[in-house]
């Protein structure tokens, strides 16, 4: 509660001490004030005490300073040693109206979330006066009368309230003010008040970023200083801007809230977007990374990015705890002489209850709700149409929200890895915050094939190696299993010894409290840089994670790993070549042993391919060959006699057939004897009338000379002459059937010769 001290009162008393002491009360009262020698040399030639009384040494002017914190030396009578504390005094300085008002001209602006502001107050009329305690001497009215239909004046106090239904837009207000005073005649002065409705809309306020600052109140934050033109709400928008790369009209900063009426920790939230909204973990992951060049730029302090009301253990809450943004259409205001500001009021309130999956009324990517589930399109396969992998190269990384502490929290991730050694999650601070320098951390790596896991509560880091070796592109899932007292790694779902690590946190927290977003396939930071400032025993590496990550569940929430809020360098889907390594599991070394045997299949084909063709060259006929078998038909023509040859005429039945060739004997009569002579006989005419059997005449063709041809032979001609000296004198010899041929063609038959033709004639 400050203490009130007019301006332009006489040096004098201003107030009695008094202490308070929780010790017994010989330890306690009397007590002994003085102004330590520490105090600013201004306190000391301002104020003294004598005693238990505070005495001002000055005639003070509120327009020079309206307030001074005054520290004071309290020191009890305790034994055997008294004991010293300094406290701060808070005086203000009382107003006086000495000082008459002129022509003013203030802004107001106002964020009117969703549209259903009720009606409001959203700040008073201005006029330029060095008094602002004066109100009760001053009345307001409008200047034309008429006023507005979007707003209404209170004529004692100069309120203005906004109706409810007021679109956005830019509204000029003007009014009269009227001031009478004891010190000055009565007077009217102008008043110029421009207000600002923007409207808001849920979607800017769920996915908003937030930051809280310490030192500040929340006058400073919307005020211009006299050194600066613009006020620091101003400068944090116009730096979030540039960041991002946007116009400053995508930046919304619609919240600034005292915390819990802490005068010294304000609250801010703020939104931007492009086409859609920026995620929330896109935005303070971005802040949290830049947060000291930041802090030198606004010359602010940031205690927390991303507000978390679960942060510091068993302060809300024992164990389970989340965050809840609770939202109001009841704006909340920040008044100042020149500018007010009207904003949503919006604030984390924690939950001591672990993070529920959300429902299957909500499906993402185009997805249909349909009997509690969801219906999706191709390719996403999550409950809530997710999609469920992502691809990384060794130098990326992607952001998603972050994870709520819970009694039991349970994490579970499918791995494809092409590399040894890569970081694949890591949960953990993005910078060291001197205000709130809390460590835990969580960063799942893969080192020389093996799943390691560290692990800090903020009070030690654990290091969880898993012993089995996986080849690399061979899928396999790690759970992870986070409870107060025991963390596990489970390697696909075996419950051995050799596929299960357990240990114990170290230290006497119990819980993971992180408000930074999880990151897959690496980490934004430099985590060598932030291990040595928090001290971890271990610190994850920076090498990312190359390959394919799929079905991340938290608590039974499958993540859409395909629409990180911030990424680099990344895959979603596991679409592209790496990827498709990584669903057929080819690990590098069988890779090279595949291309080996097939090098080698081609090797051995190729020799007996030559080995084939040597082979039968063995066997080619010679080109010189004289034998008459081997006919050559390189020649030109060669072959197209043979190739036209009638074969039909060289056709012949087959020499034997399966014919009756007689009764079965046995159909006879036992006394019956076979007639020899007609069975003979039968089998004669049998024989006389096959026309198949051998020998009978019958025609063949054979090749002859000239084959057909028109044209002839020399050899041809010769042979048809009659000048040859064939010798047919043998034919004689055959005996008298073939003399009458020998003497058709020798020499002249003798007369013996005649009458043994004439004798056996006709015998042939």
């Amino acid at each position: 509660m400050p203490v009130v001290w007019y301006e332009n009162q006489e040096p004098g008393r201003i107030v009695t001490l008094t202490a308070d002491d929780n010790d017994e009360p010989h330890n306690g009262p009397p007590f002994r004030y003085e102004i330590p020698d520490s105090a600013s040399e201004e306190i000391k030639t301002k104020f003294r005490i004598d005693e238990d009384v505070l005495y001002a040494l000055v005639k003070f002017d509120r327009e020079e300073q309206k307030e001074y914190r005054i520290p004071i030396l309290i020191t009890d009578s305790g034994e055997p040693r008294p004991l010293s504390k300094v406290s701060i005094l808070h005086l203000v300085i009382g107003d006086v109206n000495d000082n008459e008002m002129k022509d003013g001209e203030s802004k107001i602006f106002v964020y009117n979330y969703k549209g259903e502001s009720p009606n409001a107050d959203i700040g008073r009329v201005f006029v330029d006066d060095l008094d602002d305690w004066d109100l009760p001497d001053k009345t307001f009215a409008w200047r034309d009368l008429y006023g507005s239909d979007h707003f209404e004046l209170n004529r004692d106090t100069g309120m203005i309230t906004m109706l409810q239904g007021t679109r956005g837009g830019d509204y000029e207000l003007f009014f009269t003010v009227t001031e009478q005073s004891s010190f000055f005649p009565k007077h009217t002065v102008k008043a110029k008040v421009v207000v600002t409705v923007k409207e808001i809309p849920e979607e800017a306020v769920d996915k908003s970023g937030s930051i809280r600052f310490y030192g500040i109140t929340a006058e400073e934050f919307v005020s211009r200083s006299p050194s600066l033109s613009l006020t620091p709400k101003d400068r944090l928008q116009n730096r979030i801007a540039e960041m991002f790369n946007i116009s400053r009209d995508n930046v919304d900063v619609f919240t600034v809230l005292q915390r819990d009426n802490n005068a010294s920790l304000l609250d801010v939230r703020f939104s931007a977007h492009g086409s859609p909204y920026y995620e929330p973990e896109k935005l303070n992951g971005m802040i949290g990374y830049h947060q000291r060049i930041m802090e030198e730029e606004l010359g602010l302090k940031m205690m927390m990015v991303s507000i978390d009301e679960c942060m510091e253990e068993k302060v809300r809450c024992e164990l389970s705890c989340k965050n809840v943004l609770h939202k109001s259409n009841v704006p909340i205001a920040v008044y100042t002489n020149t500018s007010s500001f009207v904003g949503v009021n919006a604030f984390v309130q924690a939950e001591c209850v672990c993070d529920a999956p959300p429902a299957f009324n909500d499906c993402l990517n185009g997805g249909t709700p349909y009997n509690d589930k969801c219906e999706c399109p191709e390719g996403y396969e999550g409950p809530r149409c997710e999609e469920i992998a992502i691809g990384f190269y060794g130098h990326g990384y992607a952001m998603y929200p972050p994870v709520n502490p819970c009694n039991m929290t349970r994490i579970s991730l499918e791995l494809s890895p092409q590399r040894e050694d890569g970081l694949v999650m890591y949960l953990g601070p993005l910078s060291y915050n001197p205000l709130l320098p809390i460590q835990d951390f969580l960063a799942l790596e893969l080192v020389k094939g093996l799943p390691v896991l560290l692990l800090d509560y903020g009070t030690g880091t654990i290091r969880i190696e898993h012993k089995h070796r996986y080849p690399q592109g061979r899928p396999f899932t790690v759970e992870i299993v986070l409870q107060p007292q025991t963390v596990e790694m489970i390697v696909d779902n075996c419950k051995l010894s050799t596929c299960m690590s357990l240990d114990a946190p170290k230290g006497p927290n119990e819980s993971l409290n992180v408000n930074a977003p999880l990151q897959l396939g690496g980490a934004a930071v430099n985590l060598e840089s932030l291990g040595s400032m928090f001290n971890w025993t271990y610190v994850p590496q920076s090498k990312g994670f190359t390959g394919c990550l799929r079905n991340l569940t938290i608590n039974d929430r499958t993540y859409n790993l395909g629409a990180p809020s911030l990424a680099k360098n990344h895959d979603p889907g596991c679409h592209r070549s790496v990827a498709v390594a990584v669903s057929f599991g080819i690990d590098s070394n069988f890779l090279i042993a595949i291309i080996v045997c097939i090098a080698v299949l081609l090797i051995l084909l190729l020799a007996v391919v030559v080995h084939k063709k040597h082979q039968d060259g063995w066997h080619e006929k010679d080109m010189d060959d004289i034998r008459e078998t081997i006919i050559n038909y390189e020649e030109e023509g060669g072959g197209e006699r043979d190739a036209e040859y009638d074969l039909t005429v060289l056709r012949a039945g087959p020499i034997y057939m399966d014919k009756p060739y007689g009764n079965d004997l046995r159909q006879k009569e036992a006394n019956e004897v076979p007639d020899i002579g007609a069975f003979l006989t039968d089998k004669k005419d049998a024989c006389d009338r096959d026309g198949d059997a051998y020998p009978i005449d019958d025609v063949r063709h054979y090749a002859y000379e000239g084959d057909g041809n028109s044209s002839g032979s020399l050899s041809s001609l010769a042979s048809c002459t009659d000048e040859g000296d064939h010798k047919f004198n043998y034919l004689s010899n055959f005996g008298p059937r073939f003399r009458k041929l020998a003497d058709m063609y020798g020499e002249e038959p003798s007369d013996t010769d005649s009458n043994v033709d004439d004798d056996e004639g006709w015998r042939i």
